[in-house]
């Protein structure tokens, strides 16, 4: 049985589905060159503006979000995992929010 479309807005925590292989692929395809040629976390928001997406941390997860704010993806579902971003670009700088489980990056 199918459940119902609903528009409420993901909880701000929310972590992404999971996704069919082939969508994965895709979104790989796209954006694994955008993560590979960042130098610092602030070129690699901004790549990741043109192409509508946006970094947010979700219970200890770099998640990407759409324009909507939606969790698309986690860093590690298409190869590029927190720890090895860190190891490249440093570590991030966070800016926490109130409930403690979601945080932004500082510019």
């Amino acid at each position: 049985m199918l459940k119902p479309a609903t528009s409420e807005a993901p909880s701000p925590a929310a972590l992404p589905s999971p996704m069919d292989s082939e969508s994965m692929i895709l979104l790989r395809t796209v954006l694994m060159p955008v993560f590979e040629r960042a130098s610092s976390w602030g070129d690699l928001c901004h790549r990741l503006a043109t192409k509508g997406y946006e970094i947010t941390f979700r219970s200890g997860h770099l998640v990407l979000v759409d324009e909507t704010g939606r969790p698309v993806c986690t860093g590690a579902m298409i190869g590029s995992p927190l720890s090895r971003l860190a190891d490249r670009l440093g570590r991030p700088k966070l800016r926490s929010a109130c409930d403690g489980a979601t945080a932004t990056l500082q510019s």
